[in-house]
């Protein structure tokens, strides 16, 4: 019985110790991680977007879609990031995304009509929060 008790005592001990050393480990997403959770799946994207951005003039409903498209996987990956230095600058260029998109879909249901300052003003902090975010992650 004493044998028993001292090997469910050491059991027990051994597993509150890797339990410790486990929890010392799992210090919270790193940057460098938390940027590759940004950047998955929008290289992909990317040649989808240039190319119906580049037949805006032609297609706007087609360019509007596809930037919705990398707008929502954008913030997808943005959820999925908990370091907070990234965090903060992804959640600036989550909402200029969102903001330009809002601005393009207004542009593409009306063009000859549509704020172009807006939009142009819209690009800029999209270009801008993104040049930021670059910069945190490199």
């Amino acid at each position: 019985m004493r044998i028993s008790r001292t090997k469910t005592t050491s059991l027990i001990g051994a597993l509150a110790i890797t339990g410790l050393l486990l929890t010392g480990c799992a210090g919270g997403q790193s940057k460098a991680d938390a940027c590759k959770v940004l950047e998955s799946g929008l290289t992909d994207l990317q040649s989808e977007l240039t190319s119906s951005l580049s037949d805006a003039a032609t297609d706007p409903e087609g360019a509007s879609e596809a930037l919705q498209t990398v707008s929502d996987k954008f913030s997808d990956n943005v959820s999925k990031v908990s370091n907070d230095e990234v965090k903060d600058v992804a959640d600036d260029a989550d909402e200029a995304l969102s903001t330009l998109v809002s601005e393009f879909k207004t542009y593409a249901s009306d063009p000859t009509n549509a704020d172009t300052t807006a939009l142009t003003d819209a690009s800029t902090d999209v270009q801008e929060t993104f040049t930021e975010l670059s910069t945190v992650c490199n």
